[in-house]
C-alpha cells in the first residue's frame, strides 16, 4: 500500500461508530482499521465521537486506540489518554433530577437511566427485559440503584428513557435545557445538556489545536451527529444515514458494511497499491 497524497485530507476528523466505523455486526473491519492508521501516519488527527460511555469503546475495540481524542456520552466528556487532558460537561443535578420527577409524573413506574462515572444507575430494579432493553451484550453489570439522596446529588454525563415514552412533550418541556437524541440504530432515548453535543466535543479539540471547522472532517449517520455535520466543513454521510443527515451532508461513501469510511479515507489519501 502506497499513500501518494495527503493534501485533500482533513487536519482532524471526527468519526461516530454506531452504524458508521462498526459493521451491523458490531465489528470494526480490518480494511477499516487499516485506512484510520493510515490517515494517522499522514498526520491527520482522529477523533472518536459516540454517543456509547467509556466503557463501551475501548475495552470493547482496542484497535481504536490509535485515536487521538474520545468523544464520549454524545460530548459530556472528551479526553486525550495520551495527554491526560480531560473536559466533563455533565447534566446539571438540578435538571437531571426535575426530569426524573417529570417522568414519574407521567409513567407511575417510570424507568430513568443516569450515566455517572462510567456506571449506569437506575432508579429502580430492573427486570431482564428492561435490563436487556437498555443495555448491549457487552454491558452486563447489573445497575447501581439511585437512592433519593444520589438523585440530589449527582450529576449524569447522559440519561436514557424508553422510546415509547412521550418524548415530545418532554422535549419541549426541556427544550431549554436538554438535546433529546431520538437514534434510529436504538431503542432509547439519550438526552445531554442543551448546549452539549459532538459538535461542541470536536469543537473543544479544535480550539486546543487552532484548527478552524473548514480543517475538520465528520462521518457520520443517525440524528445525534447532526450538529457535528453543522460544525465540521467536511461532512461525509454514510449510505445507510438518515435523510436529514445526508442533505445537509459535503459528501457521501459506502455504507457501514461496505466499509464506508475506509473507502473514503482511501480517496482523501489517495491510497494505491504498489
Amino acid at each position: 500500500m502506497t499513500i501518494h497524497a495527503t493534501g485533500g485530507r482533513p487536519k482532524a476528523t471526527a468519526f461516530d461508530m454506531d452504524g458508521t466505523l462498526l459493521r451491523s455486526d458490531g465489528t470494526l473491519s480490518a480494511r477499516t482499521e487499516q485506512a484510520l492508521r493510515a490517515y494517522r501516519d499522514s498526520g491527520g488527527i482522529i477523533i472518536i465521537a459516540t454517543g456509547r460511555p467509556p466503557r463501551l469503546v475501548l475495552p470493547l475495540f482496542p484497535q481504536l486506540a490509535i485515536a487521538h481524542y474520545f468523544i464520549y456520552n454524545n460530548g459530556t466528556i472528551v479526553v486525550n489518554a495520551e495527554e491526560d487532558w480531560r473536559v466533563d460537561q455533565p447534566i446539571a443535578n438540578a435538571t437531571a433530577y426535575r426530569l426524573h420527577q417529570h417522568v414519574l409524573n407521567h409513567h407511575a413506574e417510570g424507568v430513568c437511566i443516569w450515566e455517572v462515572d462510567d456506571r449506569w444507575h437506575a432508579n429502580r430494579l430492573l427486570n431482564r427485559e428492561e435490563k436487556a432493553y437498555f443495555l448491549g451484550p457487552a454491558d452486563q453489570l447489573d445497575p447501581i440503584i439511585l437512592s433519593e439522596q444520589s438523585m440530589s446529588e449527582l450529576q449524569p454525563s447522559k440519561i436514557l428513557l424508553p422510546h415509547t415514552y412521550d418524548i415530545d412533550n418532554l422535549a419541549e418541556s426541556f427544550h431549554d435545557e436538554l438535546n433529546v437524541y431520538r437514534l434510529s440504530s436504538a431503542p432509547c432515548v439519550e438526552l445531554s445538556p442543551r448546549a452539549i453535543s459532538k459538535a461542541s466535543g470536536v469543537e473543544e479539540v479544535a480550539r486546543r489545536h487552532g484548527f478552524t471547522s473548514e480543517e475538520i472532517g465528520a462521518f457520520g449517520d443517525d440524528y445525534n451527529d447532526l450538529a457535528m455535520f453543522q460544525y465540521c466543513r467536511h461532512a461525509i454521510a454514510m449510505h445507510n444515514a438518515i435523510p436529514e443527515l445526508a442533505s445537509i451532508a459535503s459528501g457521501t461513501t459506502s455504507s457501514n458494511d461496505e466499509d464506508g469510511v475506509a473507502v473514503k479515507l482511501e480517496q482523501w489519501l489517495q491510497i494505491g497499491e504498489d
